[in-house]
This record gives structure tokens, C-alpha cells and sequence, in this order.
């Protein structure tokens, strides 16, 4: 029999639920629990319910630092996949973010700083699925004395919806995982084969089946008691993400077309979007396209929400990454000229097009009004100490705010441009330095539509399908994500042919999603990584004054070197050397090219 040391114990953590010899016994002056205790206490089954979303708080870090829980400790690392995907660049070299753009994944998977997206997610996903099972292995036998039927589905709900979220994180960097259904004991056989991702798609969808069948409400937004835990629509919506995941290239069967899944992906998204016809829970959230990021306590966009609690501009660790060094930030992550350049004209051309009219040099008008809302540019409006005060990217230095100069080597711009999105107006650490709410939701209603629109043409091959009795076409769920913002329907000419669709499809992901740490994903699960990032230097643009220019100055494009690489073994995360040694695991075997 395997050891008890299988994976999840790779975390060596202690849970409420944990290692039996815990559980199992409690001396009269003591304060250990046995496990028959916990279920006869709604507060401690509620809080094994609680530890399935603290698995969840890595997600969407930059800047991870959490000391005592994680392995790194007080460590730091300011990797994150929207730098991997080129999205942004880092003014400063970062080690374990410079490692995983080079393609040295090895030691990006044993940087002892903590990376979340190549260690964090390994271990907390692993976690989940070892407290979901010990979840489902107790909750039946729980008492209605104790918990109503109702409490006890909202648990077991829970319990089915973390560990398909914690296979579908797993799978879609590591490769398909053996299924673990049951408690651990220490006698449990581990030393499990790994199974095709087909069969673990399968697995997945029926967790979040389970999850739908048994979370009794469909979200708690706005719910005094239960806000922030998940309801039907989280399930629905992981098993549309699961199911967009598995269909795409990178996952299925010699990375070809697979009509069966693609069809499943795009009614799972139906049934969602046909749910949120008559929800006043969940939809596409028809306000401030800010107001999806900045509203407490969130708005019907976030159908798997996350909260934070209101923070000032110096206290909050994600974002404060994100916000530029004479802001109160530190880091300055800088939008590419690439990610700029996805921006359609407000009548939506591609700026790439002739008919476009674009001028690139007055290359900020007239553009998809989601550009004004998620891209800080030279010229637009952030109050610092005013209300209508303007970002000046001039070069020399690049990207310093020229009011206030700063002498540090990070913090500003390192491509003429800031990041907007998700950072509330006059959210700063000068004069507006007051406690906000930005809440990012893991997955929100746009994604959902955007799913069904890539899933419809996919599986038929024809833009203007639907799913059979859906009053919905692939072209008419990407135009209601961009009217929503105030943006032009799909050009007509971009409706007609399958190839055409899929490529405007993909530009709407990149645009609507940016900065929400999918792209990276997306780039992946389409196998185009290869194309897109391998030996590729990402661009700025250089600002100088120029009188003779349309707007008194010139914009020079111009190219940032950055060692980058993703070859085919990148399509895979390698698993760490440590753990295929330590905790014998022969069938566990390393993905190709590691």
C-alpha cells in the first residue's frame, strides 16, 4: 500500500479534518477534536466548508506573501500569467517570473519563493480535493438536529464544486489527474495511473452536476448571512469553463477538433446564459463597465464571485502591484503595445484593417470604449490630486509622472502604458487615499457568453448557429458582450465564415478578459502559445514632443528584449522532481519533455 504521504500531504498542513491519529483521539484535558465531534457542530462543518474557499487566495496574485501557510514563507514573487501571456511587462527583473518566461518551468515549479501559478495552484488544488472528499465522506451521516437538509446540500454543494475546480486547475497546467473520489486513510492505494483528459472531463462535469443538483439557491448576492458562498450558477459556470477547456486543441485526442465536447461546452454556456434570462442574481451586468470591479458587494456579473474586504491603495497586496509607484504602487505592470493594438475602432475595425481609418499617430481615438476603461494612456484623465488631471507618458524617463519625477528603476511605465482596469478612479495613496472595494470576480457572465459564441462556431462551423432550441447565435452572444459596453456589433464582414468568426472570437477573450489572469490560458488551451511567445519581444511606445504632430507629439514604436521561450514541452507543466521521488509514484509519470 502507498504511503499516507500521497500529494495532499505534500502540503503539510493540519486541517480540521486531517491525519486520523489527529481525529481519532482526545485526552480528557485536551483541546483536540475527534472527527465525531466535528460532525455534531454546525460551526465546524461550516468551517471545513470555509477551508475549501481559503484554498481559493492565490488566485489572481502578483505578489504573494502569506506567512506560516505557504512554502514560501514571507516570500515574494511578482510572477503571474498575465506578465507569462505578455499582457504586461514588469519594469523590474523579477527571478521567478524571468524563469518561467525563459522556459526554465523546472525551476519555476521548485522556486522557493512562492510562484502562484506553478506552485500555489498544485498544492492549494490539492488541498481542495482532500478536504472536498473528507466533506462528502462525513456530511451525510450529519443529524438534522445539527444542520437542516438545506445546510447540509449547501456543504455537499460545495464540496462536489471544489473538487471539480480543483481538478480543472490541475489539469489544465499539469495533464490529467487520477480521480480521487474517497477519504484518504493511511491504507489507501494511491499509486493510480493517470487517466486521458477525456476521462477526466467526464469526472469534472459530473462534479459539477452533483454541485448543481444539491446548492439550494442559485447565488447569495446581496444575501445578508450567506454572501460570498457559491450557488448553482458557480457550478454551471466552472462545468462552461471546464467544458471550453477540454474541447480546445491543447487537451483533446492528437490536439484536433472534437465536435462531441465542443457541442457540450456550448450547452452547458446556453444553460447559464438561458438561467440569467430570469435571474436577478446573475447576468451581463448592464452598468459602469468599472462598476463590475469596484461595486460592493459585487454585481450580477460575478457568477463565481470573490471579495475583498474595502482597502486603501498601500494595503491591499494584489492590487497594490498593479498601481504604479507615484500612486503608492510598486511594481507599475505595463500594458504591451500588442495587447493595445487588440483594440478594435469604435465601428469595429481591426486597426490592422485599410478600412479602419486608424492613424497611428493619433492612435487613441475612436477606439473600443473598453480601451478608455481598462488602458491608461498618454493623455487620459487619473486624479491624483485633482479632478481632471492627465497621464503624462512623454519619454524621458519613460512613463514617469512628469509633476511629480521619482527616481526609482520600477514603479512607472516600461511600455507607455499603465493598467486601468479593476483600479477605482482617484484610488490612490495621495490625496484619495480612502478604502475602496475591488472585487474581481474568478469567473464572470461575459466569459460565459464568450464561451458559447467560440463553443457554437466550433462545433458547427458556422457563426450564425445556435444550440438546437437556443434563441441565441454564436454572433449575438459576442454582440451582447461588446453593446453592453457601447461597442459596434461584429462587423458584418468578420459573421459569415467559420475561420474569420474564430479569429474575432479569440481578439474578444483578449479585450474583455485582460488583466483577469486568463489569457495566458486561452493561449494555451488553442495551442498557439508557440506562435505567439517563443523567441517574441513584446513592444512599447516611446512618446516625444513633436509640433508638427497631429497632437504636439510623435509615438515610436519600439521593441523591449526580454528572453522568452515556449517550446511544445511548455504545453504541460512539468511536475516537480521532489515529489515523484519522495512520495513514490511510478505511475505518476513526468509530462513530455521534462
Amino acid at each position: 500500500m502507498m504511503k499516507y504521504n500521497y500529494i495532499l500531504l505534500i502540503l503539510s498542513i493540519v486541517i480540521l479534518v486531517g491525519c486520523e491519529d489527529y481525529l481519532d483521539r482526545r485526552d480528557e484535558n485536551s483541546s483536540f477534536l475527534t472527527e465525531e465531534d466535528i460532525w455534531r457542530d454546525k460551526n465546524k462543518i461550516n468551517g471545513m466548508a470555509f477551508r475549501l474557499y481559503d484554498t481559493m487566495e492565490w488566485f489572481f496574485e502578483s505578489r504573494y506573501d502569506y506567512n506560516g501557510r505557504q512554502s514560501a514563507g514571507g516570500g515574494k514573487n511578482y510572477g503571474n500569467s498575465c506578465q507569462f501571456s505578455g499582457e504586461v511587462l514588469n519594469t523590474r527583473s523579477v527571478g521567478g517570473n524571468d524563469k518561467v518566461m525563459r522556459g526554465d518551468w523546472v525551476a519555476a515549479v521548485n522556486e522557493n519563493f512562492a510562484n502562484p501559478d506553478f506552485q500555489m495552484a498544485w498544492e492549494d488544488m490539492w488541498e481542495a480535493v482532500y478536504v472536498s472528499n473528507s466533506i462528502l465522506y462525513g456530511i451525510d451521516d450529519v443529524t438534522s438536529d445539527v444542520m437542516t437538509k438545506d445546510e447540509k446540500n449547501q456543504v455537499k454543494g460545495e464540496a462536489f464544486l471544489f473538487r471539480a475546480l480543483g481538478y480543472h486547475e490541475l489539469s489544465k497546467r499539469w495533464g490529467a489527474m487520477p480521480y480521487i473520489k474517497e477519504k484518504i486513510f493511511p491504507e489507501t492505494e494511491l499509486n493510480l495511473p493517470r487517466p486521458t483528459y477525456k476521462q477526466q472531463i467526464t469526472d469534472i462535469v459530473a462534479d459539477c452536476d452533483s454541485a448543481i443538483a444539491y446548492l439550494p439557491k442559485v447565488s447569495y448576492l446581496n444575501d445578508p448571512v450567506m454572501m460570498g458562498r457559491m450557488g448553482k450558477a458557480a457550478a454551471m459556470a466552472l462545468k462552461s469553463r471546464a467544458l471550453t477547456t477540454a474541447a480546445s486543441p491543447n487537451y483533446t485526442v492528437n490536439n484536433e477538433s472534437d465536435t462531441e465536447l465542443w457541442e457540450k461546452a456550448a450547452q452547458a454556456a446556453w444553460d447559464l446564459i438561458k438561467l440569467s434570462e430570469t435571474s436577478d442574481k446573475v447576468g451581463l451586468y448592464q452598468g459602469d463597465y468599472n462598476n463590475i470591479f469596484h461595486t460592493e458587494p459585487g454585481t450580477i456579473e460575478g457568477v463565481w464571485p470573490r471579495y475583498y474586504e474595502p482597502s486603501r491603495p498601500s494595503s491591499n497586496l494584489y492590487f497594490h502591484t498593479w498601481l504604479w509607484i507615484n500612486i503608492g504602487g510598486y511594481a507599475g505592470l505595463s500594458p504591451t503595445q500588442e495587447l493595445v493594438d487588440l483594440y478594435e475602432t469604435a465601428d469595429g475595425w481591426p486597426i490592422t484593417d485599410s478600412r479602419s481609418g486608424y492613424d497611428d499617430q493619433n492612435p487613441y481615438e475612436n477606439r473600443d470604449p473598453r480601451f478608455y476603461k481598462n488602458i491608461l494612456y498618454h493623455g487620459s484623465t487619473w486624479s491624483k490630486f485633482s479632478e481632471n488631471e492627465t497621464i503624462d507618458m512623454r519619454t524621458d524617463p519613460l512613463g514617469v509622472d512628469r509633476t511629480t519625477p521619482n527616481g526609482a528603476d520600477f514603479g512607472n511605465s516600461k511600455t507607455g502604458y499603465l493598467v486601468r482596469k479593476m483600479l477605482p478612479d482617484k484610488w490612490n495613496s495621495k490625496k484619495y487615499n480612502d478604502s475602496k472595494y475591488i472585487n474581481a470576480p474568478y469567473i464572470r457572465m461575459a466569459e460565459i457568453y464568450l464561451n458559447y459564441a467560440e463553443a457554437v462556431n466550433e462545433a458547427y462551423k458556422n457563426p450564425n448557429a445556435a444550440v438546437p432550441g437556443a434563441s441565441l447565435t454564436a454572433v449575438g452572444a459576442l454582440n451582447a458582450v461588446r453593446n453592453r459596453v457601447g461597442m459596434a456589433d461584429v462587423r458584418p464582414e468578420f459573421t459569415t465564415d467559420y475561420a474569420v468568426f474564430q479569429e474575432r472570437v479569440r481578439n474578444e477573450f483578449q479585450v474583455e478578459l485582460c488583466f483577469e489572469y486568463h489569457i495566458w490560458f486561452d493561449l494555451i488551451r488553442w495551442r498557439i502559445a508557440h506562435e505567439k511567445l517563443d523567441n517574441y519581444n513584446f513592444h512599447g511606445v516611446k512618446i516625444i514632443d513633436d509640433a508638427s504632430a497631429p497632437t504636439g507629439v510623435r509615438f515610436e514604436r519600439f521593441e523591449i528584449p526580454i528572453e522568452r521561450r515556449f517550446e511544445e514541452k511548455h504545453y504541460r507543466y512539468p511536475l516537480r522532481l521532489g515529489d515523484l521521488q519522495i512520495f513514490e509514484l511510478p505511475e505518476m509519470k513526468q509530462n513530455p519533455g521534462w
